[in-house]
């Protein structure tokens, strides 16, 4: 069976089958290993870091924002 082409702009790119058995356009990165996506996770301590540094910072900018929070005072 030959191999199915697909005609993209001026370019014929050619396909390849995977491992289930489909048609894909080749890929110039094939024969590199898939890098994985980063989890939500990460991005989402990243986040409440950033708002814990914020907060601390306020508190030593302006104290008197925070008043409330001091019960010895």
């Amino acid at each position: 069976m030959p191999v199915p082409t697909v005609k993209k702009g001026k370019w014929w790119k050619e396909r390849e089958r995977t491992k289930s058995g489909r048609w894909r356009k080749k890929r110039s990165d094939a024969d590199k290993p898939r890098e994985k996506k980063r989890s939500r996770l990460i991005y989402a301590l990243a986040a409440v870091v950033v708002i814990v540094v914020a907060i601390v910072v306020l508190y030593f900018l302006f104290p008197e924002l925070f008043g409330w929070l001091n019960p010895f005072a």
